[in-house]
């Protein structure tokens, strides 16, 4: 009888134990963050070299865009590249200015190989920055319309 009463009070105990409920309970929540690297253009660009001072270079073309961007990494740089070089005697220049903290390298003259244009970039975000283009002709220059891509990358320093 002490052996049924000590069964019946053990499957009570461990029955009550299974459908008892707290009223606080816990989660673990994992956020990973990747990193953040866009950049997007706005703007159709077009320039036409038309005119020159007798005697002189013909005159150049500038045209402009904009730009946005976001990282949320550290150390980033903008660099700009075409997807062929230019033909003689035809320079295209870019200047890009800086979001804030960030520091602007000037007028570049592109080619088919990078080229900064912005760096020291850590995380920003801006958007409607300054992008602006200059053709350059030599009188070497043919008279033809060129189309070349700008590639433009958010990358380390």
């Amino acid at each position: 009888m002490k052996r049924l009463l000590t069964l019946a009070i053990l499957l009570f105990g461990l029955t009550t134990t299974a459908y008892a409920q707290s009223n606080v309970a816990t989660q673990e929540v994992e956020i990973n963050v990747s990193e953040i690297n866009v950049i997007a253009v706005q703007g159709e660009i077009s320039m036409t070299i038309s005119q020159a001072t007798a005697g002189q270079a013909p005159d150049a073309a500038t045209d402009a865009g904009t730009y946005a961007l976001t990282t949320n990494g550290t150390k980033k740089k903008i660099t700009a590249e075409l997807d062929e070089d230019m033909p003689t005697g035809l320079t295209l220049n870019a200047n890009m200015s800086a979001p804030s903290g960030a520091d602007s390298k000037g007028k570049k003259s592109l080619s088919d190989e990078a080229v900064d244009l912005v760096t020291d970039i850590t995380q920003v975000r801006g958007s409607g920055l300054a992008l602006n283009y200059e053709a350059v002709a030599t009188v070497d220059a043919d008279p033809d319309t060129y189309k070349r891509t700008v590639t433009y990358t958010v990358t380390s320093n």
